[in-house]
């Protein structure tokens, strides 16, 4: 089943000049049928308390269909909003659905760090809905895995409500299947008269983020990382590229009350911190690159030498910190063992 009816090449200029896309009918209509029926019955058993903005909107996890084409979910965003196909990443699949009580005119907001493209393919909007974006102004990225996080560390002025005042703003009169394309970590935007509608949100990223493991290829990224570290394969595990891991949240310096003692600690989203050494920081924020295990190992050995380097690089990977990828073939880690998701890439 395939997701969408349109040609990518006709919008990948617009959304580059524009910063955004409104495909009318975008949707195939066997596609919007099926999530029209998903809806109904897998909604409320599906539901995500925890990302849920009361007055405003639930969210549920959308379990994506057997039969869906992944791959040309995964080729039609990269093509138009110029991401890299190699390295494409869905960071979020969540129906929302807003309560009849939802504010008119609710604050806009930035999404998560990860959605370097939002996707809103519009289920169900009520005649006088229209979702609002404002492309040029404040485009600054959200650098946190939650838009909460960064409403947390604005000033009072930086606050959307008092910074997009006379704002120049985008209303588009979005209807049932059409598809909306905008960066939605750094694009301010709002629901406005939202009550009732019916939304499906993917979110896209091209450098490998998906903190809520909603990827279907994140898990097995993670379990082969853990199968290649258990391995104890040297000569294997030397020539893979580590990089950060997709639910990799922070890597942190804290000064406690302890004569103001700075401590280390890096968090898997959604886990407990735990504590890493100047050794495994560095390994953190420089690997990605594409350097080898054994090329980063030499890099930031410490006094102890390149064998406890290794060492600790592999305890991060252990931890879920650093996934181990075959550089030249991003995904081809992800798709061995996977069954039918290996064919779809």
């Amino acid at each position: 089943m395939r997701v969408f009816s349109f040609d990518p090449s006709d919008y990948r200029d617009a959304y580059a000049r524009d910063g955004y896309v409104h495909i009318c009918a975008g949707l195939t209509p066997e596609f919007l049928a099926s999530v029209v029926e998903y809806a109904g019955r897998e909604l409320a058993s599906h539901k995500l308390d925890r990302f849920a903005i009361k007055g405003k909107k639930e969210q549920s996890l959308y379990e994506l269909p057997d039969d869906i084409d992944i791959g040309e979910v995964y080729e039609v965003v990269a093509a138009v909003a110029g991401l890299d196909r190699a390295t494409i990443t869905m960071s979020e699949r969540h129906i929302q659905i807003y309560e009849a009580t939802a504010a008119p005119e609710p604050a806009a907001h930035k999404d998560r760090y990860p959605s370097q493209v939002s996707v809103g393919l519009s289920i169900r909007i009520p005649d006088e809905s229209r979702l609002v974006l404002y492309p040029y102004s404040h485009r600054e990225t959200n650098p946190f895995n939650t838009s909460a996080g960064l409403r947390r560390h604005l000033q009072p002025e930086q606050l959307p409500e008092n910074a997009l005042r006379g704002a120049r703003e985008v209303e588009l009169d979005d209807r049932e299947g059409d598809v909306i394309m905008f960066p939605g970590s750094t694009t301010w935007h709002l629901r406005r008269r939202a009550a009732d509608a019916l939304n499906l949100y993917l979110k896209f990223n091209d450098f490998g983020c998906d903190p809520l493991g909603e990827d279907p290829f994140t898990q097995p990224i993670r379990e082969r990382t853990l199968t290649l570290v258990e391995s104890g394969d040297d000569e294997k595990l030397d020539g893979l590229s580590p990089v950060p891991s997709r639910r990799l949240d922070t890597v942190s310096r804290t000064a406690t009350r302890d004569g103001w003692r700075e401590v280390l600690e890096a968090r898997v989203f959604g886990e407990e911190p735990f504590g890493i050494t100047e050794i495994q920081q560095a390994a953190l924020l420089s690997c990605g690159g594409g350097e080898s295990l054994a090329s980063l190992a030499r890099r930031i050995a410490g006094p102890a030498g390149v064998a406890d380097a290794r060492r600790q690089i592999l305890r991060l990977a252990s931890q879920g910190a650093i996934d181990l990828l075959e550089w030249a073939s991003p995904m081809a880690t992800a798709s061995e063992g996977t069954g039918g998701l290996s064919a779809a890439m």
